[in-house]
């Protein structure tokens, strides 16, 4: 009796199994990603304004007739390059007028001193007049300062001929030249001669919220203030540099603190003048790295499903920051484990759940066309 009872529970438990199979929804689909161990940077982004290092108007120090403008219009001059010649016949006739009144002045002044030393020598034995000796001594003190003199013009004289010829202060990009030979120019012109530019290297001015100064006062301590710079619409990345001025004081008026970074130009891809992203980098750091559309929001804060033996495992997250659309979360994703990515609007803690790989980028991004989890194309 006891056997035939144990026959009869065995098809009724076999049934209880089925039924809770068939109550049991069936998986999920959603796609996952694997968490990486990354260094990821932390950015201030922002607009900015290539700005030259050193920008100069060349003007002459002395009135004169144009001679030579041996430049051509946006040419890269060398520094000490010749950029004008004045006609220069009057200064080189009085640097010889002056160099000739000092040779004469010299020659007395060798006679003077002859004469001192004769009547040194006579008025010791007693045959020259001490007055007569200091005449002597004054006419030679005289001489010898009109030689100081005419040093002192001859200096002159050729500093007024160094003049005529003005050079470049540094190398750079000469602009357009308003002499031309020929012509007379004054030193008083407000025109000047040419601009030149320095384009390598080059600067970037830019700004950011003045109350991160101390995050980019940190970084520039550290050397990792890098500044990427590209068109303003993102699609080419123009340089990479370093921030090298912060300046003294953040703008009370918005709030902002004024920055330059300087970059190689060699290539001549910033231009004076070119508006500019920037990208500036104040921290580096290493972790766990998901993209942040993995990450879910609520009331209580961040949180992720994590897959686990098929199964999902709702976490709180906590993120250090987010960059370009990845997290680096400090707390609650473990290196390696299989995130959600779509399809998390369907499932709760503890969902059964068929998963697939993530086809698009580590960003978060699908290619264009690809289906969501559970989708059909």
């Amino acid at each position: 009796m006891f056997l035939s009872g144990l026959v009869c529970l065995a098809p009724l438990a076999a049934a209880d199994e089925e039924n809770k199979t068939a109550a049991e929804p069936p998986a999920i689909p959603v796609t996952v990603i694997a968490a990486t161990n990354e260094t990821l940077a932390r950015v201030i982004d922002g607009i900015g304004t290539v700005a030259p290092l050193q920008s100069v108007t060349v003007r002459p120090r002395i009135d004169g007739l144009v001679l030579d403008v041996p430049f051509s219009e946006g040419q890269i001059v060398e520094k000490g390059a010749v950029l004008l010649r004045l006609d220069d016949s009057q200064l080189r006739s009085e640097l010889n007028s002056t160099r000739a009144k000092r040779a004469q002045d010299e020659a007395q002044l060798k006679n003077a001193q002859a004469d001192a030393e004769r009547y040194e020598m006579l008025a010791q034995k007693g045959v020259a007049a001490a007055a007569t000796l200091d005449q002597k001594r004054a006419s030679l003190q005289q001489y010898s300062a009109a030689v100081d003199y005419d040093d002192a013009i001859i200096k002159n004289a050729e500093t007024q001929l160094s003049f005529a010829t003005v050079t470049a202060p540094f190398t750079g990009r000469a602009g357009f030249r308003q002499v031309d030979p020929g012509s007379v120019i004054s030193a008083s012109a407000t025109s000047g001669i040419v601009t030149i530019t320095q384009m390598n290297p080059i600067g970037v001015s830019f700004v950011a919220p003045g109350d991160r100064f101390g995050e980019i006062r940190e970084a520039m301590r550290e050397g990792i203030a890098t500044v990427e710079v590209s068109t303003t619409d993102g699609t080419r990345r123009l340089a990479t540099g370093e921030l090298k001025i912060m300046d003294n004081a953040v703008d009370a008026d918005n709030g902002s603190i004024h920055l330059r970074a300087e970059f190689d130009n060699a290539g001549q891809n910033l231009w004076p003048g070119l508006p500019v992203a920037t990208r500036l980098t104040v921290e580096r750091r290493t972790g766990v790295v998901v993209p942040d559309k993995a990450l879910a929001r609520s009331p209580a804060g961040l949180y992720a499903y994590v897959v686990k033996d098929g199964r999902v495992e709702k976490r709180a997250v906590t993120t250090a920051f987010v960059t370009d659309a990845r997290a680096l979360v400090t707390k609650g994703i473990a290196t390696g484990e299989q995130v959600v990515m779509d399809g998390q609007s369907r499932i709760g803690d503890g969902a059964r759940v068929s998963v697939s790989p993530w086809k698009g980028t580590p960003e978060g991004e699908l290619p264009a066309g690809a289906p969501q989890a559970g989708v059909s194309p």
